[in-house]
């Protein structure tokens, strides 16, 4: 059974997802979770440390998927596709509501005026970065991927462009940039990268 601490962490990053840490408040947070101000205040000191432990909570959440994306593959190219197919899903199937990677949605609302917030989104995409790098090592060490290439450029170019598509096709409300940088990101590693 849910706590009400974990009910005010989960509804709380479904808003910060959808309004930003800005403009969400605290009557925001008391009307999701049927709260009272006390209520909310008995587990927790203030709102950014309710935006901290959302974060978190989205975290976990984004790196479910890609784990779940990945235990239906085998080989080490099957898994850099269902890598970027986890980024698709991001628009298809949200993982939370407000919709898109809410590790980048938290770097955009945070980075000039949340410094707690903005590490630890810095600290999430490092870590899609170097998610995506182990992966092609793993293909490389498995002799699937080309040796020399340089799997940090490999994988920042690979997450900054699908985060990138991911926010096109928010504001775009069509999932066709998202689509094309997809379908882009699989013919470079194809052409570049995985050995045929």
């Amino acid at each position: 059974m849910e706590t009400t601490r974990e009910k005010i962490v989960k509804k709380s990053a479904e808003l910060f997802n959808t309004y930003g840490y800005h403009a969400c408040s605290l009557s925001h947070i008391m009307e999701a979770t049927g709260l009272k101000k006390g209520g909310i205040y008995n587990h927790f000191k203030n709102k950014d440390e309710i935006a901290v432990e959302a974060f978190n909570y989205n975290y976990e959440r984004v790196q479910a998927r890609f784990k779940e994306r990945l235990s239906q593959v085998n080989t080490p190219t099957e898994k850099i596709i269902a890598v970027i197919d986890a980024f698709v899903s991001f628009i298809d199937d949200p993982i939370v509501q407000g919709g898109g990677c809410p590790i980048f949605n938290t770097a955009m609302d945070a980075t000039n005026t949340h410094p707690m917030l903005k590490e630890k989104a810095k600290a999430g995409i490092d870590g899609l970065k170097k998610y995506v790098e182990y992966k092609l090592l793993e293909g490389i060490e498995a002799g699937e991927f080309n040796e020399g290439i340089n799997v940090k450029k490999v994988s920042s170019l690979m997450v900054a462009t699908l985060e990138g598509a991911i926010v096109m096709s928010r504001v775009e409300d069509s999932n066709d940039c998202l689509e094309m940088a997809s379908e882009y990101v699989k013919e470079y590693l194809f052409k570049n990268i995985i050995k045929s």
